[in-house]
């Protein structure tokens, strides 16, 4: 395989996975395409930095979580998460396609919940959405498996609070 099409698949296998740090990292259809941009300009770039020591699914995760946090930064200012226009369905690919209109309320809810995390806790919410082990959020992060496990507890306590306190 070329190098383009390693990518290509790469970016394939993985799209679920960076729309939903793309959501969780940036306010607003426009916001998250732009950073979905960034992270594929930036996994491009490091594409031959890669060591086939770590998992590609870990490799992308620091690759685009950097590519996020690093975006972040730049923007000193971040807007509250608002729903755009063309909520609740997005046609691009964002938002669970299908998705009834309960349901999608209960993830807009989650989401700007998660949004009111910092930035190490989003980046944990992400994996452990994506039902990574705790080894690999651990690696991704560079913290202990089980420190892994005690922040995670804290999170889901955490935005159970808060979606509790707001059950729109």
């Amino acid at each position: 395989m070329s190098r383009e099409e390693d990518f290509l698949e790469l970016v394939r296998d993985n799209e679920g996975r960076l729309r939903k740090i793309c959501r969780v990292y940036a306010d607003g259809t426009a916001a998250q395409r732009d950073l979905y941009q960034d992270i594929l300009v930036e996994l491009w770039r490091s594409l031959p930095s890669f060591e086939d020591e770590a998992q590609p699914s870990t490799w992308l995760y620091r690759v685009a979580l950097n590519t996020a946090l690093s975006r972040d930064r730049k923007q000193s200012v971040r807007t509250e998460a608002t729903l755009d226009d063309d909520h609740p369905l997005w046609d691009d690919g964002f938002s669970a396609p299908g998705a009834a209109l309960e349901e999608q309320d209960t993830l807009d809810r989650l989401y700007a919940a998660i949004d009111r995390l910092d930035d190490i806790d989003k980046a944990l919410v992400t994996m452990y959405l994506d039902e990574k082990s705790y080894d690999e959020m651990a690696d991704v992060l560079g913290i202990t498996p089980n420190h892994v496990g005690v922040k995670l507890h804290r999170i889901k306590q955490k935005l159970a609070e808060w979606l509790e306190d707001d059950p729109s």
